[in-house]
């Protein structure tokens, strides 16, 4: 005898609760939902193919010469007291002949933090003139050097390539840590537009990149949004399609009905629009930090592809399914909305 479709679906449901205790990730909410939609509504099985991202353009082509200014000193005063012959020998060495673009930034602006420094002391006109020239040419230096930190850096460039697995659902580890690491990055660019050198000079590059390698928060928040953009755009077309008064025959209640509300409280609203909900939550906080960092650079239609497209698209599609299950309560006796009260 065929078991009947309700039983089909408690066994799903038993046999997911046997499986173990991992928690999905974006690609397998979404996937979990669409085998319940095929069972319920015979639905065709869609194998989501998520459009490819454009390659990235090569650090090579994003990589600016920063200007060769070379520093001096023959004050035997400059070189011992006020400290600048620590840092042109730091830069000198063999580890800074090969500084990764991160430290090459903070080493431009401890320089110019230092040479400010120098200025406020007592030192002789000819000595202030001869550092004042050298601060005026080495600010020459920092727009170029940001521009490679922030383009060429390869824990940044690693955050764009599209090939992490999606979030985890209910799983916000590794958002605020990424949130802040940013934050300091749009705080020392403004320190810079400002041409405050103490306090761009006093922040931690190393360890906001540090955080955003440990998390790739980043990089799995765009292969979550680019999958969902794309599973919603793929499945749409068949739910549309399928006109809700035939699963109620004359306004009455079926077997079919009753199994599809129950996907529709349990699976989308309390699994899939609660996943959703945290991805928008995490693209309107993380969005505009990306902006203030890369809107004035080759990157940009990059990261808008990874980023502002896909969640748009998403928040289209996710509408369209929402209207179709509003559709389903007006025209059924669903009563969805009790459901939700």
């Amino acid at each position: 005898m065929k078991l009947s479709m309700l039983m089909l679906l408690l066994m799903g449901v038993l046999l997911a609760s046997l499986s173990g205790c991992s928690k999905p990730d974006s690609k397998a909410t979404l996937n979990d939902y669409q085998q319940r939609l095929i069972r319920v509504l015979q639905l065709e099985r869609v194998k989501v193919q998520v459009e490819p991202l454009a390659s990235l353009p090569r650090p090579s082509e994003l990589r600016q010469p920063l200007p060769d200014i070379r520093l001096e000193l023959t004050d035997a005063w400059a070189s011992r007291a006020c400290g600048l012959d620590q840092l042109i020998g730091e830069r000198n060495s063999s580890l800074g002949r090969v500084f990764q673009p991160s430290q090459q930034l903070h080493y431009e602006l401890r320089l110019l933090a230092q040479l400010e420094r120098c200025l406020q002391q007592d030192i002789s006109p000819a000595l202030a003139q001869q550092l004042g020239n050298w601060l005026s040419q080495k600010q020459q230096a920092i727009a170029p050097a940001l521009s490679n930190m922030l383009l060429t850096d390869d824990t940044l460039r690693s955050q764009w390539q599209g090939n992490k697995p999606p979030l985890v659902a209910a799983d916000s580890s590794g958002f605020t840590a990424t949130r802040g690491a940013l934050h300091h990055l749009v705080n020392l660019t403004e320190q810079i537009s400002q041409e405050q050198w103490q306090q761009a000079a006093a922040v931690d590059i190393e360890q906001s990149l540090a955080m955003l390698y440990q998390h790739d928060f980043l990089a799995k928040l765009q292969s979550s949004l680019r999958y969902s953009a794309a599973w919603f755009s793929q499945l749409n077309p068949q739910l549309l399609a399928l006109n809700p008064e035939s699963l109620c025959p004359g306004g009455r209640s079926t077997e079919q009905l009753t199994i599809l509300t129950t996907v529709f409280s349990k699976f989308f609203i309390g699994e899939v629009q609660a996943h959703l909900a945290e991805l928008s939550r995490y693209q309107h906080e993380i969005w505009p930090l990306l902006q203030q960092l890369y809107q004035d650079t080759a990157l940009y239609p990059a990261l808008q592809q990874r980023y502002q497209q896909p969640a748009a698209q998403l928040q289209q599609q996710l509408m369209l399914q929402v209207q179709w299950w509003q559709q389903l309560n007006q025209q059924c006796p669903a009563n969805l909305t009790q459901q939700q009260s």
